[in-house]
């Protein structure tokens, strides 16, 4: 996954802003992981790879003393399910993954099961999960849950959906978004997706 997120952020990154620095204009290097990936575009083009990456569900931190930009990018994978329980020796039990159900308009319960690895270190990281509907408007958000990554940068969580009413037909996302003192907006860091209608 993190291979094929870098190759799009590759090409995307030579097609739309080329490869050259300006005369005078300071050199842009990016990181992923620490390691290089891309050396010597010009610093104007900042404000753009930051907004990319934001949308391709990753956030870039952008020293302007040393041109360095560092990406980083979550590991996240969530789940749609009917239920979700705890045994008493930790285990987690997973039911009924749901694709989608026929009818609209009834009061659905659902879960979601959101595991995130390889997340930004930090003190305050923020994660909500939001349902959006069909016509691409937010249908319900969960609570908001705060993690503090410092001393690891894996987790996982659950949110359930209690009673939510799926009111048109079509494709729902279930998106999950975070945050962090360093971020400070909402970026798009997975999602998943089930149908209502036949």
């Amino acid at each position: 996954m993190k291979k094929t997120w870098l190759s799009a952020l590759l090409v995307l990154t030579v097609a739309g802003v080329g490869s050259s620095t300006a005369l005078g204009e300071g050199a842009l290097r990016i990181f992923l992981g620490g390691e290089r990936i891309v050396s010597e575009l010009p610093e104007s083009t900042s404000a753009s790879m930051e907004e990319l990456v934001n949308r391709m569900g990753g956030f870039a931190q952008y020293d302007k003393r040393s041109g360095k930009m560092d990406i980083v990018k979550p590991n996240v994978n969530v789940l749609i399910l009917e239920g979700i329980q705890q045994s008493r020796n930790k285990n987690v039990v997973f039911s009924n993954p749901i694709k989608g159900y026929s009818d609209k308009d009834v009061p659905r319960t659902f879960n979601v099961f959101v595991e995130v690895d390889e997340a930004p270190s930090a003190k305050d990281l923020r994660m909500r999960v939001v349902l959006i509907g069909p016509d691409g408007k937010e249908v319900e958000q969960g609570k908001s849950w705060k993690f503090s990554t410092q001393n690891g940068n894996s987790f996982y969580f659950s949110e359930p959906f209690v009673s939510t009413k799926l009111e048109q037909y079509g494709t729902y996302k279930v998106q999950v978004q975070m945050k962090t003192e360093h971020f400070p907006q909402y970026v798009t860091v997975g999602e998943n997706s089930f149908t209502v209608g036949r």
